[in-house]
C-alpha cells in the first residue's frame, strides 16, 4: 500500500514527498515464488545435468524478517554422482534446507533484487549442520547463485499506479500531475517485521492556497447529469470491490463491514439527492471513506493469498492509498475523482470491467454470496410493463389483451392463440393481486398467507427473541400494512402498474428501495412479482436483525412484550432509514419522540399482534 509522508510542513511552491510502497511479506513471498519456483508444487529445478545424475531441486520457500535482514529459507533436494557413459557412479542424495540472510536492493528501473550477506545449512530435521566441502561447494555454487539472481519487477505495478492516478487530477492540473508522476524514483528498501517498504521519492508543485469564501455554484442540468453518472460509476466500483471477497473466509464482523459500507454510501446518496447536495466532492468523500473501510479486509484476505493477480492488487492498494493522501494535501493538488479513474482502478484488481450506461436490473449472485445471502433465483414474470385497461371491462380475462398490428400475421403460424393465452394468464394473475379488482375480504387472506410463508422462512433462521412466537410474522404483516397497505399493484393512468413510493424510490408490497438494494435483488422481479418482493422484504429485515440489532445491547429486555414492541419499532426505523438509524432511533425512543411513521407502524403492530386486524384495514378500496 502507499502512504504519503509530508516532509516539509510549510505550504510553498512545491513539496518533496515520500511514498512508501509497502509489500507485506506473504505477498513478497508469493511474488518470489512466481518468479523463481515455476514448477508444480512451487518447486525449482536449478540443476539437471548428465541425464539426471546431477540434480538440485528447491521447494517450500519461507520468507521472514530477522535482525533487519530478509530471511530466505528453502528446502533443498540434491542427487549427485559421477556420470560415466549412461551410468551414474557413487551417487549421494541429501535433503535439508538452506537459510540466506539477504539485503534487498532496487535499481532505477524498479527491479527489486536481493544480496546474500550470510547463510547457514540445516538438515532435514531443521537442525544446524556443518556442511562438508562437497556439499557446501554445491550449495554455494548453485543455490546461492540461483537465489542471488532472483528479481521482482515492480515497474508494472508502478506504471499501473501512474496510469490510475493521472485521470484523477483535474484538467487544470494535468501538467503538474505528469511532472509529479514522471519524477517518481525509488529509495533504499527496508525490511520490517511484517513487510518490505520502498520509499518512492517525488516532488509535486503546490501553488500557495487562497481562501475561497464563495459558495459552490449551482450545478447546471448537464453538470448534475455528469455527477450522477460519476456516482453510479463509483457505486459500480464499490460493488466490484465487494465481489472480490466471494469465496473468502470472511468473519461475521468483516461481512457486516462490507454490507454496512454499501448501505451507508447508498443511503447517503439518496439523502444527497433529496437535499440537492450531490457533487463531485460528495463522491470523492464517499470513495475515500469507502477505502478506509475496505482496506483492512483486503489486507487480510487478498494481499497474502495465492492469487495470480498479485501485482495488480499491489498496484490497486498503492493507487487507493496515494489518492487518499494526495486528497489530504488540499484542493491545490487538483485531485478530482473521475469515471475513467474508477475504470482504471477496477482493471487493476479484476478482469470484470465497469460498464457505462444505466444500471442493470439483474440480481448479482456473487454480491449476495459476499453478503451471506442464499441464492435467490428469478421467476418467470407475467409482465414487466404496465398493463393498459380495456375500454370496457368484461368477465373474460382475455379482454385485457390489446390488439397487436402483427396479430393476424402470427395467426397463420399458429402463434396467436398460445401468445394470447400466456399474456392473458399473466395479466389475470396480476389482476388477482390488485385491490381495485379484488375485494379486501378476498385479498387480505391471500396476502396474509403469502407474507406469513415468506416471514416464516426467515424467522426459522433467526435467534431469539426475533425467531420465537411469530414475532417476525407480526413484524412483516404490520410493515406491509404501513408501507403499502398490502398493495403490490395499483391503477394509474388507466393501467395496472406496480406500487411506487411518493419519492419514486421504493416498490411493491414491502416497498423495497431499488437504489439501495440494486444488485442484491432483481428490480423487475421486485416490481412485478409479489412473492419475490415479499421474500426480499423479509430477507432485508432478517439481515438487519442478524448483522446489526441483535448484536447490540438494547435498552430494554427484548423478551418482554414491551421489549418486543421496542424491537419492532427499531427494526422498522432501520428498514426505512438504513444503518444510520441505529442510534438516532434509540435517542428518539428515550425521549418518547418517535417519528409519525414509526408511531403509525406501532399502532398497526399492536393490531396485528391481537389477531383481529383485517377489519381495521381501511386503506383498501
Amino acid at each position: 500500500m502507499f502512504a504519503l509522508l509530508l516532509i516539509a510542513p510549510s505550504w510553498s511552491w512545491g513539496e518533496s514527498l515520500q511514498l512508501p510502497l509497502t509489500i507485506p511479506l506473504p505477498l513478497l513471498r508469493n511474488l518470489i515464488a512466481q518468479a523463481a519456483y515455476p514448477l508444480a508444487g512451487e518447486k525449482a529445478k536449478i540443476l539437471d545435468a548428465a541425464h539426471g545424475c546431477n540434480q538440485i531441486v528447491l521447494s517450500h520457500l519461507q520468507l521472514s524478517e530477522e535482525r533487519g535482514y530478509l530471511r530466505f529459507q528453502t528446502k533443498v533436494s540434491m542427487h549427485w554422482g559421477t556420470p560415466v557413459v549412461d551410468s551414474c557412479l557413487t551417487p549421494f542424495t541429501w535433503e535439508g534446507s538452506v537459510v540466506l540472510w539477504q539485503r534487498p536492493r532496487i535499481d532505477g528501473n524498479w527491479r527489486l533484487s536481493f544480496a546474500t550477506a550470510d547463510s547457514a545449512v540445516f538438515d532435514k530435521n531443521n537442525q544446524p549442520m556443518h556442511a562438508v566441502d562437497l556439499l557446501w561447494s554445491l550449495i554455494k555454487d548453485h543455490v546461492h547463485a540461483y537465489v542471488d539472481k532472483i528479481t521482482v519487477d515492480l515497474a508494472p505495478p508502478v506504471s499501473d499506479v501512474k496510469a490510475a492516478l493521472l485521470p484523477m487530477f483535474d484538467r487544470d492540473h494535468q501538467a503538474t500531475a505528469l511532472q509529479f508522476l514522471a519524477g517518481m524514483q525509488p529509495d533504499r528498501p527496508l525490511v520490517h517485521p511484517e513487510s518490505l517498504s520502498v520509499n518512492i521519492l517525488a516532488d509535486i508543485a503546490l501553488p500557495r492556497q487562497t481562501v475561497n469564501d464563495q459558495p459552490a455554484p449551482q450545478l447546471s442540468p448537464q453538470d448534475y447529469s455528469r455527477v450522477l453518472s460519476l456516482w453510479r460509476a463509483w457505486d459500480d466500483f464499490l460493488v466490484l470491490q465487494l465481489k472480490q471477497f466471494a469465496g473468502a473466509p470472511l468473519s461475521e464482523e468483516e461481512r457486516r463491514i462490507l454490507l454496512n459500507t454499501m448501505l451507508t454510501t447508498r443511503y447517503a446518496f439518496t439523502d444527497a439527492i433529496e437535499q440537492n447536495q450531490l457533487s463531485t466532492l460528495f463522491v470523492r468523500q464517499q470513495f475515500l471513506w469507502g477505502w478506509s473501510q475496505l482496506e483492512p479486509i483486503f489486507r487480510n484476505h487478498l494481499l497474502g493469498g495465492s492469487q495470480t493477480n498479485i501485482l495488480g492488487y499491489l498496484a490497486f492498494f498503492t493507487a487507493n492509498d496515494a489518492l487518499r493522501i494526495l486528497d489530504s494535501l488540499g484542493p491545490a493538488v487538483g485531485v478530482e475523482i473521475s469515471e475513467d479513474g474508477f475504470r482504471r482502478l477496477a482493471a487493476l484488481m479484476s478482469t470484470e470491467s465497469l460498464q457505462p450506461g444505466p444500471p442493470s436490473s439483474a440480481t448479482d449472485q456473487r454480491l449476495r454470496q459476499v453478503l451471506g445471502l442464499d441464492p435467490l433465483p428469478d421467476e418467470p414474470l407475467p409482465t414487466d410493463k404496465p398493463i393498459p385497461l380495456p375500454a370496457a371491462e368484461e368477465n373474460d380475462p382475455t379482454s385485457l389483451l390489446q390488439p397487436f398490428p402483427w396479430r393476424r400475421f402470427t395467426h397463420y403460424f399458429g402463434l396467436s392463440s398460445a401468445l394470447a393465452a400466456d399474456q392473458a394468464a399473466g395479466q389475470q394473475d396480476i389482476r388477482e393481486w390488485t385491490p381495485e379488482f379484488v375485494p379486501a375480504a378476498e385479498l387480505l387472506p391471500k396476502v396474509r398467507d403469502l407474507l406469513h410463508g415468506a416471514a416464516t422462512t426467515q424467522q426459522d433462521k433467526l435467534a431469539a427473541p426475533a425467531g420465537t412466537d411469530d414475532w417476525f410474522v407480526t413484524m412483516i404483516l404490520a410493515s406491509a400494512w404501513q408501507e403499502s397497505c398490502f398493495r403490490q399493484f395499483r391503477i394509474l393512468n388507466k393501467t395496472i402498474t406496480y406500487t411506487l413510493s411518493s419519492n419514486q424510490t421504493s416498490v411493491g408490497i414491502m416497498q423495497i428501495n431499488e437504489q439501495i438494494w440494486r444488485g442484491v435483488y432483481n428490480t423487475k422481479q421486485l416490481r412485478w412479482n409479489i412473492g419475490y418482493n415479499s421474500q426480499a422484504g423479509c430477507e432485508i429485515m432478517a439481515l438487519y436483525l442478524r448483522d446489526y440489532m441483535l448484536k447490540e445491547k438494547a435498552p430494554v429486555d427484548l423478551t418482554t412484550p414491551t421489549g418486543q414492541r421496542f424491537l419492532a419499532a427499531w427494526l422498522y426505523a432501520l428498514y426505512n432509514g438504513g444503518p444510520a438509524q441505529m442510534k438516532p432511533f434509540l435517542q428518539r425512543y428515550k425521549k418518547e419522540n418517535l417519528y409519525r411513521a414509526e408511531q403509525l407502524f406501532l399502532a398497526k403492530f399492536d393490531a396485528v399482534a391481537t389477531g383481529e386486524w383485517t377489519e381495521a384495514v381501511h386503506c383498501l378500496p
